[in-house]
Protein backbone atom coordinates (compact mmCIF):
# COMPACT_ATOMS: atom_id res chain seq x y z
CA UNK A 1 0.00 0.00 0.00
CA UNK A 2 2.96 2.24 0.76
CA UNK A 3 4.40 2.05 -2.83
CA UNK A 4 1.17 3.01 -4.30
CA UNK A 5 0.56 6.19 -1.66
CA UNK A 6 4.35 7.02 -3.52
CA UNK A 7 3.46 6.28 -6.97
CA UNK A 8 0.17 8.27 -6.12
CA UNK A 9 1.93 11.13 -5.00
CA UNK A 10 4.77 11.03 -7.39
CA UNK A 11 2.51 11.53 -10.30
CA UNK A 12 0.34 14.07 -8.73
CA UNK A 13 3.70 16.21 -8.26
CA UNK A 14 4.43 15.11 -11.75
CA UNK A 15 1.24 16.12 -13.52
CA UNK A 16 0.95 19.59 -11.21
CA UNK A 17 2.15 22.40 -13.96
CA UNK A 18 3.08 25.58 -12.42
CA UNK A 19 1.36 28.43 -13.66
CA UNK A 20 3.12 30.60 -16.02
CA UNK A 21 3.85 34.00 -14.58
CA UNK A 22 5.05 36.98 -16.20
CA UNK A 23 6.69 38.09 -12.95
CA UNK A 24 10.34 38.33 -15.48
CA UNK A 25 8.33 40.80 -17.83
CA UNK A 26 6.55 42.81 -15.94
CA UNK A 27 5.50 44.00 -12.76
CA UNK A 28 5.94 47.27 -11.04
CA UNK A 29 8.04 49.09 -8.75
CA UNK A 30 7.04 50.37 -5.69
CA UNK A 31 5.01 53.89 -6.54
CA UNK A 32 3.13 51.60 -8.65
CA UNK A 33 4.21 52.44 -12.23
CA UNK A 34 4.62 49.65 -14.96
CA UNK A 35 8.12 47.92 -15.07
CA UNK A 36 9.38 46.93 -18.29
CA UNK A 37 12.13 43.94 -18.35
CA UNK A 38 12.53 43.98 -21.94
CA UNK A 39 15.99 45.61 -21.78
CA UNK A 40 18.25 43.28 -23.65
CA UNK A 41 21.20 41.79 -20.68
CA UNK A 42 24.07 42.50 -23.47
CA UNK A 43 24.54 45.13 -26.01
CA UNK A 44 24.54 44.47 -29.70
CA UNK A 45 27.48 46.73 -30.18
CA UNK A 46 29.82 48.26 -27.65
CA UNK A 47 30.61 51.89 -27.98
CA UNK A 48 34.56 52.34 -28.00
CA UNK A 49 34.46 55.90 -26.26
CA UNK A 50 33.36 56.72 -22.53
CA UNK A 51 30.01 57.16 -22.21
CA UNK A 52 30.83 59.53 -18.83
CA UNK A 53 34.05 61.48 -18.39
CA UNK A 54 35.51 63.39 -15.52
CA UNK A 55 38.58 65.43 -15.21
CA UNK A 56 40.06 68.08 -12.86
CA UNK A 57 43.59 69.41 -12.80
CA UNK A 58 45.83 68.46 -9.69
CA UNK A 59 48.02 71.20 -8.45
CA UNK A 60 51.23 70.66 -8.80
CA UNK A 61 53.76 73.39 -9.98
CA UNK A 62 55.71 71.13 -12.37
CA UNK A 63 53.26 68.57 -13.88
CA UNK A 64 50.35 68.82 -16.05
CA UNK A 65 48.45 65.64 -13.70
CA UNK A 66 44.94 64.99 -13.59
CA UNK A 67 42.18 63.27 -11.99
CA UNK A 68 40.20 61.43 -14.66
CA UNK A 69 37.46 59.14 -15.06
CA UNK A 70 36.20 57.28 -17.90
CA UNK A 71 33.33 54.86 -18.11
CA UNK A 72 32.81 52.50 -20.71
CA UNK A 73 30.08 50.15 -21.91
CA UNK A 74 30.79 46.48 -21.95
CA UNK A 75 29.30 43.59 -23.56
CA UNK A 76 26.96 43.28 -20.29
CA UNK A 77 23.81 46.04 -20.77
CA UNK A 78 23.94 46.77 -17.39
CA UNK A 79 27.86 46.36 -16.47
CA UNK A 80 30.47 49.30 -16.92
CA UNK A 81 34.32 49.53 -16.82
CA UNK A 82 35.53 52.59 -15.05
CA UNK A 83 39.10 53.56 -15.82
CA UNK A 84 40.67 56.16 -13.46
CA UNK A 85 43.78 58.23 -14.09
CA UNK A 86 45.66 60.40 -11.12
CA UNK A 87 49.55 61.85 -11.82
CA UNK A 88 51.00 58.67 -12.62
CA UNK A 89 48.66 56.17 -11.40
CA UNK A 90 45.91 53.92 -12.74
CA UNK A 91 43.20 51.83 -11.98
CA UNK A 92 40.28 49.98 -13.25
CA UNK A 93 36.78 49.60 -11.41
CA UNK A 94 33.41 47.38 -12.63
CA UNK A 95 30.57 49.38 -12.03
CA UNK A 96 26.97 47.14 -11.98
CA UNK A 97 23.87 49.24 -12.55
CA UNK A 98 20.75 48.25 -11.50
CA UNK A 99 18.13 46.57 -13.79
CA UNK A 100 15.49 49.14 -13.36
CA UNK A 101 13.59 48.80 -16.72
CA UNK A 102 15.09 51.42 -18.32
CA UNK A 103 18.48 51.65 -20.30
CA UNK A 104 21.54 52.67 -17.66
CA UNK A 105 22.67 55.99 -17.79
CA UNK A 106 25.82 56.60 -15.58
CA UNK A 107 26.77 60.19 -14.67
CA UNK A 108 30.24 61.51 -13.17
CA UNK A 109 30.06 64.71 -11.15
CA UNK A 110 32.40 66.19 -8.94
CA UNK A 111 33.13 65.14 -5.33
CA UNK A 112 32.59 66.69 -2.19
CA UNK A 113 36.03 66.82 -1.59
CA UNK A 114 39.08 68.31 -3.96
CA UNK A 115 40.28 65.88 -5.92
CA UNK A 116 37.39 63.56 -5.93
CA UNK A 117 34.38 62.42 -7.49
CA UNK A 118 31.55 60.76 -7.53
CA UNK A 119 30.00 58.21 -10.15
CA UNK A 120 26.37 57.34 -10.60
CA UNK A 121 23.01 56.87 -13.01
CA UNK A 122 20.03 58.30 -13.24
CA UNK A 123 17.01 56.55 -12.19
CA UNK A 124 13.61 56.66 -14.11
CA UNK A 125 12.38 60.15 -12.54
CA UNK A 126 15.85 61.42 -13.88
CA UNK A 127 17.26 61.67 -10.56
CA UNK A 128 21.20 61.02 -9.95
CA UNK A 129 21.94 58.33 -7.48
CA UNK A 130 25.14 58.18 -5.81
CA UNK A 131 26.81 55.06 -6.12
CA UNK A 132 31.07 55.10 -5.90
CA UNK A 133 33.48 57.81 -4.63
CA UNK A 134 36.70 58.41 -5.91
CA UNK A 135 39.02 60.31 -4.04
CA UNK A 136 42.84 60.45 -2.48
CA UNK A 137 43.96 59.72 0.58
CA UNK A 138 47.34 60.65 1.33
CA UNK A 139 47.91 60.98 -2.51
CA UNK A 140 46.79 57.27 -3.47
CA UNK A 141 43.45 56.62 -5.21
CA UNK A 142 40.47 55.17 -3.33
CA UNK A 143 37.94 53.79 -4.58
CA UNK A 144 34.27 53.37 -1.99
CA UNK A 145 31.28 52.41 -2.52
CA UNK A 146 28.87 54.93 -1.20
CA UNK A 147 25.42 53.36 -1.66
CA UNK A 148 24.38 49.90 -2.35
CA UNK A 149 21.14 49.74 -4.54
CA UNK A 150 19.19 46.86 -5.76
CA UNK A 151 15.57 46.29 -6.79
CA UNK A 152 13.24 43.50 -5.51
CA UNK A 153 10.05 42.33 -6.46
CA UNK A 154 7.47 40.65 -4.44
CA UNK A 155 4.74 38.29 -5.58
CA UNK A 156 1.72 39.20 -4.34
CA UNK A 157 -0.72 35.92 -3.81
CA UNK A 158 -4.36 36.51 -4.88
Amino acid sequence: MKHYSFLLLLALLCCNKPEKSSETTSGSDDSGKAINDTIPLTRDKVENSPVASYSEKVKDDLNDWRLAVDIYETKETFKFLMKIEYMVQEAEDTLTIPNFGIMPKVEVRKGPAKESCVVGFLDKQGEFKEYKLIALKDKQLKISTLKYYARARYKVSK
